[in-house]
């Protein structure tokens, strides 16, 4: 019963809200050329854990609102900083700039996703920490395989989850935890490229790290446990044209091992995706409706937008309450 919390909930719908606009995106783009005020370290810190936390909790809007001018300002901290102080504002900078990368992929703009993820990466290199490093390879990896460029992307996650050391000596849970980030994007990438040997191989070996934590490790802003590699299979396999294996791994995700907002509405979206190639868009429907009782704002992406116009304009009953979904996103 467990499995099935999340898509048959009676949680109440609350009214969806835009993702947001490119004009949310264009302070990211001129952030390091803005006149800003110096900061301090903690109230940095502090603003950079909100956005996060929005993030996480599928409320974008409010962390675009929150990302801008807190890159603006750690430039300008950034600046003036010296030690410690300027390697730990440098990570803040790529940890921004890969939220940011990530935020401009919810709203569709590859372009300024793949900029503010190569921004992201720099700041990182300039710390010299391992974690911080792999967590900006794996966002710009993000934004390459959705430009197309798969074989780059792969070479950039393999590289650095074999720099982690994850499979030598005794790695920490976050090691570990970016280490099997790294792969599942790996796996979903490969499939991306029609290679189904690779992406049963990244698949593996990522519910074999998974297995080496009791719990969720986190890396960046993503979360990683056994629950994090189902998911990923589900996209995966839909990718590859095998629903039915995608399906097998949506059956599997206990929703309570899924421990973010965002994580959630991205399981049931990808859920609704195989369900729809599967030829069951009553069931793709279902699992829509519940993602926008838990993640409004994740239903409201133009990838998700797109679906659900493809659904009622489907060959089949439309259920009314897709139709009324439809109506509140403006999906046409």
């Amino acid at each position: 019963m467990k499995r099935r919390t999340l898509l048959t909930g009676t949680v109440a719908a609350g009214l969806t809200v835009a993702v947001g606009t490119a004009g949310q995106l264009d302070p990211m783009l001129l952030a390091a050329g803005t006149s800003a005020e110096p900061w301090t370290t903690g109230r940095a810190a502090a603003a950079l854990d909100a956005a996060s936390s929005s993030y996480t909790d599928s409320r974008y809007a409010a962390a675009s609102e929150l990302l801008s001018p807190l890159l603006a300002a750690l430039h300008a901290t950034h600046q003036t900083a010296t030690g410690t102080a300027r390697t730990t504002l440098a990570e803040m900078l790529a940890r921004a700039y890969a939220l940011g990368s990530s935020l401009a992929t919810k709203y569709g703009d590859d372009a300024v996703a793949l900029t503010l993820a190569d921004r992201g990466l720099t700041a990182a290199r300039a710390t010299g920490h391992r974690i911080t490093i792999a967590a900006s390879t794996h966002v710009l990896a993000i934004t390459m395989r959705r430009d197309g460029h798969h074989k780059g992307a792969l070479h950039l996650l393999s590289t650095a989850a074999d720099q982690l050391g994850a499979d030598r000596g005794q790695p920490g849970l976050e090691v570990i935890g970016a280490y099997g980030s790294l792969l599942c994007t790996a796996a979903y990438t490969a499939a991306q490229a029609g290679d189904r040997a690779a992406a049963d191989t990244y698949l593996r070996e990522a519910a074999d790290a998974a297995t080496r934590i009791n719990g969720t490790a986190r890396h960046g802003m993503l979360p990683f446990n056994s629950a994090t590699v189902d998911v990923y299979g589900i996209g995966a396999y839909t990718a590859l044209g095998e629903t039915g294996t995608a399906l097998t791994h949506a059956a599997a995700v206990v929703p309570a091992q899924l421990p973010t907002t965002e994580r959630r509405g991205r399981f049931l979206v990808d859920a609704a995706r195989a369900w729809h190639r599967h030829g069951r868009p009553d069931r793709a429907a279902h699992a829509l409706l519940a993602a926008e009782r838990h993640a409004p704002e994740e239903i409201n992406r133009p990838s998700v937008r797109e679906l659900v116009t493809t659904l009622v304009y489907a060959p089949t009953p439309t259920p009314s309450e897709l139709r009324a979904l439809a109506s509140r996103i403006g999906a046409r």
